[in-house]
C-alpha cells in the first residue's frame, strides 16, 4: 500500500527542498549559466533530482534574459531531465520551447555552429520522446528529417557530426529492438560502433555495447549477450555511470534469469531496482519490476510475482494514461500553430509592399466591377450566404455528432479494455489460491488453518475489488444507466443491477462468471429471475438488447 505514495511523496519532498535551494543561491552571479548546465549534465547519469536542480538554476536565472543561445541550452537540458524521468508533458514543453528560439536565432546567424548543432539535436530529442512513448512510426520519421539535415549541414565540425550520427543511429536501433527486429537494430548498432572508433566516446562504445548484447540476449545467444553486458558494465563504472550501471544490471539479471541461474538473476535485479529508486529513473525500475514479475512466476513464487505486477501496473498507469497522451498532444498542437502564426507574420512582413499595392489596384477594380453589379447581386449574394449558413450549421452538427460517437467508441475500447484486466487480475488471484489449497493439502494441521484463511481472502478481495473497479468505469461511461434502472425497476436487488450492468456491455456468462466468481448454472438461474422482474415474456425479446436499448 505504502508503495503507492513512495515515488509521488520522495519526488515532492525532494524538489522542494532543491527548489528552495535555488531561489536562497539564485543571488549568486559567480555561479555562471554555463557552469550549471555543465554539472546538471554531469548529474543526469548518477542522480537526476539534482540534474533538474541545476537545469531549475539556470531557469530562474535566465528568466529575464533575451532569447539567446543559453535559453536554448538550459530548455533543451530541462527536456532531456524530464524524458529520463518520464515526464512527457514537460519533456516536450521545454525541447519545443527551446526548439522556438533556436529557429529564431538560426534564421538571422545560419552560420553558428552551435545553433545548427543545436538545431539536430532538438529534432533528435523529439524523437526520442516518441519513441519513449512507442510511436515508432513517428520517432523514425523524425530521425530521418534529422539525418537529412545532419548532412546539408555545413556548419558543424565533422567531429560533431559523428557524434550526432552515432547518437542518431543507436536510437533507431533502438526503436528496433523495442519492435523485436534485432537484426536490423545489430546492423544499425555496429555501423555506429565504427563510426565510434574515430570519436573514442566512452559513452557512446558502452550505450552501444550494451544495446548489441541486448540484440545478442533476444536471439538467445547468451555467452556474447554476457560478453557485452560486462564490457559496457565495465566502461560505466569507470565513468559513474548510474542509469549505465542500473540498465547493464537489468540486462545481466535477464540474461542469467534466462539461462536457469535465479540466484544470480535475483541479485541484479535487486541491485537494479535499489540503483534505479536512488537515481530516480522511472524507465528503469519499470523494466526491473517486469524482469521480477517474469522471474518470480518462473519460480513459481506468485505471492512475490503478484506483489511485483501490482507495483508495475501502478507505476505504468500513472504514466501511460490517456491525459498524458491527450496533453502531450495539446503541446506539440500549440507549438505548431504558434509557428505557422510566426512563419506567417515573417512572410506578411517581408511583402507587406507588395501586398499593398496589389491591393490598392485590386480594391479600385473591385469598386467599379461592385458599383455596377451592386443591386442586381444583391439579393442572390444573400440568398447565397443564407444556404451557406445552414449547410455550415448542418456540417458543424455532424461533426458534434461524429465526435460524441469517436468519444463513447473510445470509452467502451476503454471499458472491455480494463473488464480484460480484471478478467486476467482474477485468473492470477485464482491461481495462486488454488496453489496455496494444493500446499494446504500436505501442510500441517496448524498451518491449514492460516492457509485456508489467505485463501479465502485472496477470493473475497478477489470479488469486491473488482466490482468496484469494474463499477467506477462503467459509470464513467454509462452514467445514467443506473438511474433509469431504478426509476423503472425499483424492486431489483444490488446484484441484479450488476448483473445489468453486465449485461449492458454485452458479456457472455462465461465472463460474467469468471468477474462474479459465480458458476455459469448460477449466471443463468439469474437471468431468468431477471427476466421475470423486468417483465419480459417469450423468446422474442433478447434480455442483452433490452438492456442496450434502456
Amino acid at each position: 500500500m505504502w508503495m503507492r505514495y513512495f515515488f509521488p511523496v520522495v519526488f515532492v519532498l525532494s524538489f522542494n527542498i532543491l527548489y528552495g535551494q535555488i531561489l536562497a543561491e539564485s543571488g549568486n552571479s559567480a555561479v555562471t549559466i554555463e557552469e550549471l548546465i555543465r554539472k546538471s549534465e554531469e548529474a543526469a547519469n548518477s542522480n537526476l533530482d539534482s540534474a533538474l536542480y541545476y537545469s531549475k538554476k539556470a531557469d530562474i536565472l535566465i528568466a529575464k534574459m533575451p532569447e539567446n543561445i543559453e535559453k536554448v541550452e538550459v530548455y533543451r537540458n530541462l527536456g532531456s531531465i524530464y524524458l529520463a524521468k518520464a515526464n512527457f508533458v514537460n519533456a516536450s514543453e521545454y525541447t519545443l520551447l527551446a526548439t522556438k528560439i533556436n529557429d529564431k536565432l538560426y534564421q538571422s546567424d545560419s552560420g553558428n555552429s552551435k545553433l545548427a548543432e543545436n538545431k539536430i539535436r532538438l529534432i533528435t530529442q523529439l524523437g526520442n520522446i516518441s519513441l519513449y512513448q512507442n510511436n515508432f512510426d513517428e520517432a523514425y520519421a523524425i530521425y530521418n528529417k534529422a539525418s537529412t539535415l545532419l548532412e546539408k549541414e555545413k556548419a558543424i565540425p565533422a567531429q560533431q557530426v559523428n557524434a550526432i550520427k552515432v547518437k542518431i543511429l543507436n536510437n533507431i536501433a533502438a526503436g528496433y529492438s523495442k519492435q523485436r527486429q534485432f537484426r536490423k537494430a545489430r546492423g544499425y548498432f555496429e555501423t555506429a560502433m565504427k563510426i565510434n572508433e574515430k570519436l573514442n566516446d566512452p559513452s557512446l562504445e558502452a550505450s552501444l555495447l550494451n544495446n548489441i548484447g541486448i540484440c545478442h540476449l533476444e536471439e538467445n545467444e547468451f555467452t556474447l549477450a554476457i560478453y557485452y553486458f560486462e564490457q559496457a558494465l565495465e566502461i560505466r563504472k569507470k565513468s559513474n555511470d548510474s542509469r549505465g550501471i542500473a540498465q547493464c544490471y537489468n540486462n545481466l539479471g535477464k540474461v542469467y534469469a534466462l539461462s536457469d541461474n535465479m540466484e544470480k538473476a535475483g541479485i541484479y535485479f535487486n541491485d537494479a531496482l535499489v540503483l534505479g529508486k536512488q537515481i530516480g529513473n522511472i524507465e528503469s525500475i519499470i523494466y526491473t519490476l517486469e524482469s521480477q514479475t517474469a522471474l518470480y512466476e518462473k519460480i513459481k513464487d506468485f505471492q512475490k510475482a503478484f506483489y511485483s505486477q501490482s507495483q508495475l501496473s501502478k507505476l505504468k498507469d500513472s504514466l501511460f494514461n490517456t491525459e498524458t497522451v491527450k496533453k502531450v498532444a495539446q503541446v506539440e498542437l500549440k507549438y505548431a500553430l504558434d509557428k505557422q502564426k510566426e512563419d506567417y507574420e515573417i512572410k506578411r512582413q517581408k511583402t507587406k509592399f507588395g501586398y499593398f499595392a496589389a491591393g490598392g489596384v485590386l480594391l479600385l477594380l473591385l469598386a467599379l466591377a461592385g458599383l455596377f453589379l451592386y443591386l442586381q447581386k444583391t439579393k442572390l449574394r444573400n440568398a447565397t450566404l443564407s444556404n451557406d449558413k445552414l449547410e455550415l450549421e448542418r456540417k458543424n452538427l455532424s461533426l458534434e455528432k461524429e465526435k460524441l460517437k469517436e468519444d463513447l467508441e473510445f470509452q467502451n475500447r476503454e471499458m472491455a479494455s480494463k473488464v480484460m484486466y480484471i478478467l486476467k487480475k482474477n485468473e492470477l488471484i485464482n491461481s495462486v489460491a488454488e496453489q496455496l489449497a494444493d500446499i494446504k493439502k500436505t501442510a500441517s494441521p496448524q498451518n491449514q488453518k492460516q492457509l485456508q484463511e489467505m485463501i479465502f481472502e485472496l477470493r473475497q478481495k478477489k470479488d469486491n475489488e473488482a466490482w468496484k473497479e469494474f463499477e467506477t468505469h462503467f459509470t464513467k461511461v454509462h452514467p445514467e444507466f443506473y438511474l433509469k434502472l431504478s426509476q423503472k425497476f425499483s424492486d431489483l436487488t444490488p446484484n441484479e443491477k450488476k448483473l445489468c450492468a453486465f449485461l449492458r456491455l454485452n458479456l457472455s456468462t462465461k465472463e460474467i462468471s469468471a468477474i462474479t466468481y459465480q458458476s455459469v448454472n448460477s449466471i443463468l438461474v439469474s437471468r431468468t429471475r431477471l427476466r421475470k422482474k423486468l417483465d419480459i415474456h417469450g423468446e422474442d425479446v433478447n434480455l442483452t438488447n433490452f438492456l442496450m436499448e434502456l
